[in-house]
């Protein structure tokens, strides 16, 4: 099963998503940035917060997509959320310190295949790359 997603909010500031899926997924499509109000040819985005329940043992991973992905250092796993504590800042793309090779500015998501099932809502950012932004 891929994974399933909804739009929530997409104004000139932030966007809202709500997705599920179930374990095993790899790099499945969480946000389509280009598809954004107000995007231009290179959107960038950031994780400012997020709420996660991911059932079964493991983790899932966030992903900013280029021709080499950026994998994002904080992986999720549990009950939670994220963002809201002052040690949690936004997470930017290359902030692992890699420089991106053609990114798209989509946003990617995968689940270990120990997940059984996993919802989360996540709050982006528009950093650079947006007209009413």
């Amino acid at each position: 099963m891929a994974i399933t997603t909804t739009t929530l909010a997409d104004d000139s500031k932030k966007t809202i998503v709500k997705a599920n899926g179930l374990g095993g997924e790899t790099k499945q499509l969480l946000l389509d940035a280009g598809e954004l109000s107000g995007a231009t040819a290179s959107p960038n985005l950031s994780i400012a917060h997020a709420y996660y329940e991911i059932l079964g043992t493991g983790n899932l991973t966030f992903f900013f997509d280029a021709e080499t992905d950026e994998q994002v250092s904080t992986q999720f796993s549990g009950r939670g959320n994220y963002g809201f504590k002052k040690e949690e800042p936004r997470i930017k793309q290359g902030d692992t310190g890699a420089t991106l090779s053609n990114p798209t500015g989509d946003v990617l998501v995968s689940s270990d295949s120990t997940v059984t099932k996993y919802n989360i809502v996540v709050e982006f950012r528009k950093e650079k790359g947006f007209t009413n932004g």
